[in-house]
């Protein structure tokens, strides 16, 4: 892994300030931004933690400068809740074709990379924090053990990713420095990792605020979050729910039940409030979000793009039915939809559920003046133009196929721009209730699960259930309808077994491809060929 090793290094370097060649030791550096003159005192650790926040938003981004992928398609395309109506760049994968994945494949390399940058980044502040000349300022310990917390909860977050994505992976807590460029790399077992991952998660419990103080950064309610999912992957059910139970009802955080924010007043819903651009932090209202992703369009630290709307968005501005709709704002702007919820999962909603409704998912399109109508399609401004959501229609370059709103997002001045810089909740509470409800339904819980699943389902103006209904595959149904594309959907079908049957059932496209094998990712090639001896996933 020698080449690997010099490239995250390379990157690290230039970015937090991994200084340990030759050069630098010799003198202090002045004039650039490095380890030894940056982690000094309180305020270059602030930054530093900045810097590493910003790698964390590259999640809904991607590799370079591309608008055509994000880093978080392979937890979610191929399984039973999304499929792959457009792909057209060299490069980029289907994950409904699972028999074209390879170890070749550019964006999975780029994606186990990214987490290690991540992983370098934290262990950087992490061992930095110890250096006892460091001027903390007031309150030392405290500041130190806050900065320490961030960098830790967010390292094991990237393992988490690790792991879910390809099981036993590499465990380093040290910073790569110089000395050990050389090294070469073998996977450690999974449960050491994760081992490590609970160590991170419960120091930062301890160190953490109780609620979010700043937009965007982090709380305990985050580490309590993924323990209760650690403890649910170990089959520690008991501890999973205690866990759980401990988030919900600590009174710092509740469901959004009733109608909120910017647009409360026009026609809408409580659940499709919780993502509005104006109504994601706790500031402005959310009582939901235990962590979201901030971005803010001409301002300075804001502009970091995402490409989520892009890709979820249909490319509904081309020819449809003999009509070409306009970009506008309120239909959510220029769309790519490489990632589009399958047919399943459109259907997945009762009637009267608003997860499922108009406000939540777009079924159709008021045709509008300034929409192209060629002679003869049949439309008229003022019709309704639906989508079609038919198997049959489950094709490739597909241009009418329903989306979800979640991601909606454009500069009125340039409606056409690919990119968003839409705060996004990113863990919400309404997910814990749903890790819940499964650790109650491995101890056989099946009342208490009901009442957990009815919270959410009240909300949701959905009928409630009773403990009859009560099944892993409710549970499945249910997740897919709170946390459609906001779920690592991969993740929670490998943790319960039902990958392969879930996908052979509900993903026409992928069904005749997945297979066992396909639970995990293959290792990258560059990762195999600069460790000899480095073994690939089974099945690749």
């Amino acid at each position: 892994m020698k080449k690997y090793l010099k490239i995250l290094y390379i990157i690290n370097f230039i970015l937090f300030g991994s200084c340990s060649l030759e050069d630098f030791l010799v003198e202090k550096p002045k004039d650039i931004i490095a380890a030894e003159n940056l982690y000094e005192n309180y305020d270059g650790f602030q930054a530093g933690i900045n810097g590493l926040y910003s790698y964390v938003l590259k999640e809904r981004q991607g590799p370079g400068n591309t608008g055509n992928y994000v880093f978080n398609i392979p937890m979610m395309q191929g399984t039973d809740i999304a499929w792959a109506p457009l792909w057209l760049h060299t490069g980029n994968l289907s994950y409904d074709e699972l028999n074209t994945l390879t170890s070749e494949a550019n964006y999975l390399g780029d994606l186990w990379d990214w987490l290690y940058q991540v992983i370098n980044a934290a262990n950087t502040i992490i061992e930095r924090a110890e250096n006892e000349n460091v001027d903390w300022g007031t309150n030392a310990a405290e500041r130190k053990n806050h900065i320490l917390a961030e960098a830790r909860t967010i390292r094991a977050w990237a393992y988490r990713h690790l792991t879910n994505l390809w099981s036993d992976v590499p465990l380093t807590t040290r910073e790569s420095t110089g000395s050990d460029l050389d090294i070469e790399w073998r996977p450690t077992p999974r449960i050491e990792v994760e081992e490590q991952m609970e160590a991170d998660w419960l120091f930062a419990m301890e160190h953490l605020p109780e609620a979010q103080e700043i937009p965007g950064r982090l709380s305990k309610a985050v580490p309590m979050h993924y323990l209760t999912e650690l403890y649910l992957i170990w089959e520690n059910y008991s501890q999973a729910e205690t866990m759980a139970k401990n988030l919900i009802n600590n009174g710092n955080f509740s469901l959004v039940t009733e109608r909120y924010g910017i647009e409360q007043n026009q026609p809408g819903t409580p659940f499709t409030d919780i993502f509005i651009d104006g109504n994601v932090s706790r500031f402005q209202g959310n009582t939901e979000v235990l962590w979201s992703f901030q971005r803010e369009f001409q301002v300075i630290g804001g502009e970091i793009k995402s490409n989520m709307r892009r890709l979820y968005v249909p490319w509904y501005w081309q020819k449809y039915k003999g009509v070409s709709l306009d970009i506008t704002v309120d239909r959510g702007g220029r769309g790519l939809a490489c990632v589009a919820a399958t047919n399943w999962a459109i259907e997945n909603f009762g009637d009267n559920d608003d997860r499922g409704g108009p406000h939540a998912l777009r079924k159709y399109y008021i045709i509008q003046a300034g929409d192209r109508i060629d002679e003869g399609a049949g439309y008229a401004v003022g019709d309704t133009l639906w989508m079609d959501w038919s198997l049959d229609n489950m094709v490739l370059r597909n241009r009418g196929w329903p989306s979800v709103t979640k991601f909606d997002f454009a500069i009125p001045q340039d409606v056409r721009s690919g990119a968003s810089y839409k705060d996004a909740p990113y863990l919400r509470l309404a997910e814990t209730y749903l890790l819940l409800a499964e650790a109650q339904i491995m101890q056989s819980k099946t009342a208490e699960a009901a009442e957990t699943f009815n919270a959410l389902r009240r909300r949701a103006n959905a009928p409630e259930i009773s403990s009859g209904d009560v099944t892993v595959d409710f549970l499945l149904d249910e997740r897919a309808r709170e946390l459609l594309f906001e779920e690592h959907r991969r993740y929670v079908l490998v943790r319960l077994n039902k990958y392969v049957e879930r996908v052979k059932a509900h993903n026409y496209r992928a069904a005749p491809y997945v297979a066992e094998q396909y639970r995990y990712l293959p290792i990258p090639q560059h990762v195999i060929d600069a460790s000899p001896g480095y073994p690939q996933n089974q099945g690749y």
